[in-house]
């Protein structure tokens, strides 16, 4: 996942799907110089991630957010009346980061935690990136953020229904601003992430049938 998130986050910053659309369209091949600058392009270094949601996932995109120069903050709870130590109040962490990467589990407490209030109150070019859960944000308030320019863009390998029918993110004019990136919940899904899950079974499997204790829920 830290790897997918970052696939979503330079493929938005460096503005991979609309340049490649316009080399396809024939844009390069009637340039009159060797390049364009039709879309712009930021670099992540020296850029702001927020991260929302602690735990292996989240720490392993610190540490790639880290080697692209980026500085990394770590969101506290929303709502919460106080704020862990190597933590920023939530209000903070929209206020300041760049990108927002969203790795919290999906409950009453979390549900829309990004909404149209939230949405506002981020930067004018923030990204924001969601391989967690769909339901995490509210996805209409997402979409007329996007259409209205509101936030610099989005990149989402998750929905709040899946496999989504009627969806506002699904909408053709978002998919084809080129602000919005969406992958259909693979981010999980590598070969060698899906032998590593077969291997835990397989181990499990034989844990158990050797009466072995193992990953037991008291």
């Amino acid at each position: 996942v830290p790897e997918h998130v970052f696939a979503l986050l330079l493929a938005l910053s460096r503005q991979i799907g609309p340049f490649h659309r316009s080399v396809a369209a024939g844009r390069w091949q009637r340039s009159e110089q060797f390049c364009y600058f039709d879309y712009p392009i930021r670099d992540l270094a020296g850029q702001t991630l927020g991260i929302l949601g602690s735990g292996t996932l989240g720490d392993g995109v610190a540490r790639l957010a880290e080697a692209f120069g980026m500085r990394v903050i770590r969101g506290e709870r929303k709502g919460a009346d106080t704020v862990r130590e190597g933590y920023v109040a939530f209000p903070q962490l929209l206020r300041e980061a760049d990108v927002i990467s969203l790795h919290c589990p999906l409950n009453d407490a979390t549900r829309h935690m990004i909404g149209a209030a939230e949405l506002t109150a981020m930067k004018p070019g923030a990204l924001l990136i969601n391989t967690a859960r769909g339901g995490l944000v509210d996805e209409a308030a997402l979409a007329e953020a996007l259409r209205h320019r509101q936030i610099g863009g989005a990149g989402f390998d998750v929905l709040s229904e899946e496999p989504p029918r009627d969806n506002p993110l699904l909408a053709h004019d978002l998919l084809d601003a080129g602000n919005f990136i969406l992958t259909p919940h693979v981010a999980w899904s590598s070969r060698e992430a899906m032998q590593a899950l077969a291997d835990q079974l397989i181990g499990n499997i034989e844990a158990f049938a050797a009466g072995e204790a193992r990953n037991r829920v008291a």
